[in-house]
């Protein structure tokens, strides 16, 4: 079970020592290969990249010490990785979780192969025909990939031969599950794997428990399989509750990639088109990611968010096709408050990624099209303890040897008193007067008079 250490008093958050599991460790001294290791991301900003299908050779070879992982890499740029001035990044190889990681298509289906090589394999939904299709809102439907029983043992040895094994030789370190979840969202109800190819029920609903049991105890063995090949586990996972769930997912994988990141945004087609943003966060939402993040980087998990602001390409939302670029002093704001959560909940090994909804593959903007971003260059130095929250306002901060991070996640503006010293903004700027004024929702850094920025990154 998980023994979780209270915490209370004062303005300071003690974030419990939740204890995972040591089931991880034990795999990773069964490893029949060597693992890779996650980037020491304790001093600075640290950046990754989500897929990377847009570089191009130049821009590795320029970037790629800026850069910690990158979360579903293309096997085209494997060797300029390798060959780069980073050769030791983790590069992971993109597989949906649940679905057939090596489509075998028939006028844009893949459905019929299945049905005649494996179809024990292939999971319906309740009516007996129609496979549990992964659905996005806005998207639609894809029927690519057909989604497998994960119940049944020959989905995982399936998902070993296409895909695991040759990642590993063509040279991946990690493998990347896309769209992991615990809950039945697409509607899976059996498969045709009884006696004689009868139907056998397995779910009942979108909550059943027994999906989330056959999808955690799909991750132990893929899990462990896969570090027998030498390779970490990364997940797409943005549940950051503390649930005994949760918590199994965090102790069985090597880290979290979360796609919802620090930020919200609502993309329902023809209805919201980022003229009006959300807030980026609020205070209960905002406490929960500090809480799941410390404890995750306390257990040298690697924590990774993707953080998505401004229209992109997907949901309807930019008609026009030129995606939203969060660059210039007029997104100075967006930026800000994704540094200053990154550094409130920094670790050992942790990176970030800002761009527009679904900009990923290396062409949304930043240094090199990978979205580095000037606050990255920031010499904030690390951390000097752990967050603070002020029980009066809401605001938290976290000292680091080179500055200050803010975060105000409340709906009213916060003043907050700076500790002794002169201070400056992060593009150079000298910060007037005792406060500094955070807006709601919002997150500054201030850097201690004598720190300066790295010249290729100020812009």
């Amino acid at each position: 079970m998980c023994i979780r250490d209270r915490y209370g008093g004062g303005s300071k958050l003690m974030v419990g020592r939740w204890l995972f599991f040591p089931l991880l460790v034990q795999l990773k001294i069964q490893a029949a290969s060597p693992m890779a290791v996650w980037r020491n991301s304790s001093v600075g900003i640290h950046a990754f990249l989500t897929f990377d299908s847009e570089a191009n050779r130049s821009d590795i070879a320029a970037y790629a010490e800026d850069i910690d992982y990158v979360w579903g890499a293309s096997s085209a740029h494997l060797q300029d990785w390798r060959g780069s001035s980073n050769p030791g990044i983790v590069l992971s190889k993109y597989i949906p979780y649940c679905r057939d990681p090596a489509p075998h298509l028939t006028n844009g289906t893949a459905l019929p192969w299945w049905q005649r090589n494996h179809p024990e394999l292939v999971l319906y939904r309740c009516d007996r025909v129609t496979p549990a299709w992964e659905c996005f809102s806005g998207e639609g439907c894809h029927h690519v990939s057909v989604p497998l029983d994960l119940s049944n043992p020959g989905t995982l040895a399936y998902q070993m031969s296409v895909a695991v094994r040759p990642a590993k030789v063509e040279g991946y370190n990690a493998i990347a599950l896309d769209n992991y979840d615990l809950r039945n969202t697409w509607r899976a109800c059996g498969a045709f794997s009884g006696p004689s190819g009868s139907w056998k029920q397995l779910y009942n609903s979108t909550d059943d428990q027994q999906y989330t049991a056959d999808v955690l105890d799909w991750t132990k063995r893929a899990v462990d399989a896969i570090h027998q090949e030498g390779l970490l586990v990364i997940p797409n996972y943005s549940d950051m509750s503390m649930s005994e769930e949760v918590l199994t997912v965090c102790n069985l994988t090597d880290g979290i990639l979360a796609e919802a990141g620090f930020t919200s945004w609502n993309p329902v087609p023809n209805t919201s088109s980022f003229r009006n943003p959300p807030p980026m966060t609020n205070p209960a939402k905002f406490e929960q990611q500090v809480r799941f993040v410390r404890n995750l980087q306390k257990h040298g998990k690697g924590f990774f968010a993707i953080n998505e602001w401004g229209s992109g390409n997907d949901y309807g939302l930019n008609p026009s096709k030129f995606p939203f670029n969060v660059s210039g002093e007029q997104n100075r704001a967006i930026r800000q408050f994704i540094t200053a959560a990154y550094m409130m909940t920094n670790g050992q090994s942790s990176a970030i990624f800002l761009s527009c909804i679904q900009c990923y593959g290396g062409s949304s903007g930043g240094l090199g099209n990978f979205s580095l971003w000037p606050e990255y260059a920031a010499p904030v130095g690390y951390p000097l303890g752990e967050p603070l929250k002020q029980p009066s306002s809401g605001v938290w901060t976290r000292s680091y040897s080179g500055g200050l991070a803010i975060v105000n996640p409340g709906k009213e503006q916060q003043h907050v008193v700076l500790p002794k010293g002169s201070w400056a903004d992060v593009y150079g700027q000298p910060v007037s007067g005792p406060q500094v004024t955070l807006p709601a929702a919002s997150g500054l850094i201030v850097l201690r008079t004598g720190a300066s920025l790295s010249p290729t990154r100020v812009g």
